[in-house]
């Protein structure tokens, strides 16, 4: 994929439309959709690839990307990252 140099106003947009539920999006070869649950307690995001079902919680949005986490069977925390330079939505190039 190639990297691509994003202003702070893009960045912005791309973490607000990753905020919102069903938003689906490629990043590394693969396909993404997103996820928004509302508790009492507050929202809980997820990501979850399209092609596969398998999917990792929302630790943070962070300022340049977003970092994922999710546990294994033997309870071991696996922890990724999305950079938003390298997500590309599926209607349009962010």
């Amino acid at each position: 994929m190639k990297e691509r140099k994003l202003s702070k106003n893009q960045l912005a947009e791309i973490r607000a439309r990753l905020m919102q539920d069903g938003t689906v999006f490629e990043c590394f070869g693969n396909q993404w959709i997103t996820s928004k649950t509302t508790y009492p307690s507050g929202d809980v995001h997820a990501i979850y690839s399209k092609a596969v079902s398998k999917g990792m919680n929302v630790n943070k949005f962070g300022p340049t990307c977003v970092t994922l986490y999710t546990f294994d069977m033997l309870g071991n925390r696996t922890v990724g990252k999305f950079r938003y330079d390298l997500i590309e939505f599926e209607n349009e190039k962010a």
